[in-house]
């Protein structure tokens, strides 16, 4: 079952229409989802939220579109801060919750070619540099 994990199918387009009006309401993220959503945008969040779902042809718009786009860090959290507010007003599980942000950031991470390795050498340097 698609979206099981959250509740079903029902509840994941609730979230998904309700993440939408208040990301299009949003001037730090109008810019990004547009005024008429983008395939790719849907297809990216709609990835996320279906945890148990890594079939090729869901992700790869999903990918395309963040490759596209190369959200930043700041981007991607504010995105997800405006999908934990939704899930939580549907009644989703904290701890799912926090693997759908887990799943958002790794999505975006494959897309751009970050890994978390690379990320953890970078802190690892910086804080070389720092001391």
């Amino acid at each position: 079952m698609t979206y099981e994990r959250i509740g079903g199918e029902a509840i994941a387009n609730a979230a998904l229409d309700d993440f939408f009006q208040r990301a299009q309401e949003d001037d730090l993220l109008a810019h990004l989802v547009g005024p008429v959503i983008s395939p790719g945008v849907r297809a990216f969040m709609a990835a996320a939220l279906d945890l148990d779902n890594n079939d090729e042809t869901r992700l790869t718009p999903a990918l395309a579109w963040l490759s596209e786009e190369g959200l930043e860090d700041d981007d991607l959290d504010h995105m997800v801060g405006h999908l934990v507010l939704v899930l939580e007003a549907r009644g989703v599980d904290d701890e799912v919750t926090a693997q759908i942000a887990d799943r958002a950031e790794a999505l975006r991470d494959a897309a751009l070619g970050v890994w978390p390795e690379d990320d953890e050498e970078e802190e690892d340097e910086e804080d070389e540099v720092a001391a």
